[in-house]
């Protein structure tokens, strides 16, 4: 749980968890790779109460410390040998950086009594507008929320800014860039994979290229509930350890059940479940 003792909050409790949103919701273009600067902090209604007096030297210190690790990320990008980076010499190293002119960190209690005292829930995006070229889909919002000693990182598309506006359908979750992810699926359809500038993706993978930019797609019938998976791949994908059809030419789904376990061909899995 984010706290100290008794679940006593602290200022620096929340800027750890900004910061760790920040690397959570990173979003690699080619040339560079853009960092969430808007964050909006959910607290239990006492430790929002507790902070009030004191929110604007905690959002002093955090837009510091933000500025500091994004500093810090491109000197270690800048010392780092490019080989051993990105593993390929035919690749840019990328530049960290923020797409608004400066950082905002929002304060709010919760008022959906979801949240237990000590914890910390992070909604962040990239920017207030969709760079051009990223393509057609909405904007992926990034939720961190720090609880009970385990900290879950979460991504989702959600219209607006602030607050979750519609149920969680189902979960995915997966282990990207060394760490542990838990994607909310919100929309009836969500497309998996690479992404890239003219490939939009809802869960976006930095994994090898034997994930295709756009690798499957997973969708919810709002009649029968039922969830059903499309494999768009080179290299297919896997359900439970069976491989199902490909659907480039063919409009092919097949029914996916409840937990599930999706292979990427053969290099990540994903961990399917539906919402309770």
């Amino acid at each position: 749980m984010a706290g100290s003792a008794a679940n006593q909050i602290t200022g620096d409790d929340i800027i750890s968890e900004l910061i760790r949103n920040a690397d959570a919701g990173r979003f690699k273009v080619r040339y560079t790779v853009l960092v969430p600067c808007i964050f909006n902090v959910y607290l239990h209604p006492r430790d929002y109460d507790l902070i009030q007096p004191i929110a604007d030297l905690i959002r002093e210190e955090a837009v510091r410390a933000l500025k500091e690790h994004l500093l810090g990320l491109n000197k270690l990008r800048a010392a780092r040998p490019f080989g051993k980076r990105f593993g390929s010499a035919g690749e840019p190293r990328p530049e960290y950086k923020i797409l608004e002119k400066q950082w905002v960190v929002q304060f709010h209690g919760d008022q959906e009594e979801r949240l237990r005292p000590g914890e910390i829930e992070i909604y962040s995006e990239l920017g207030s507008a969709r760079p051009k070229d990223f393509g057609a889909g909405a904007m992926t919002t990034f939720i961190t929320r720090h609880n009970a000693g385990d900290s879950v990182t979460v991504a989702g598309n959600i219209d607006g800014a602030q607050v979750p506006a519609r149920p969680v359908l189902a979960r995915v979750r997966y282990r990207d860039s060394g760490m542990d992810k838990t994607f909310v699926m919100t929309s009836e359809e969500i497309v998996i994979g690479r992404g890239g500038k003219a490939v939009w993706v809802d869960l976006k993978l930095e994994g090898p290229a034997d994930v295709s930019r756009e690798h499957c797609r997973i969708r919810r019938d709002p009649k029968t509930g039922n969830f059903y998976i499309r494999d768009l791949s080179q290299f297919g994908t896997t359900v439970n350890g069976t491989p199902i059809p490909n659907s480039v030419e063919r409009n092919l789904e097949v029914l996916l059940p409840s937990p599930a376990k999706i292979a990427l061909a053969d290099v990540c899995t994903l961990e399917f479940e539906v919402e309770p």
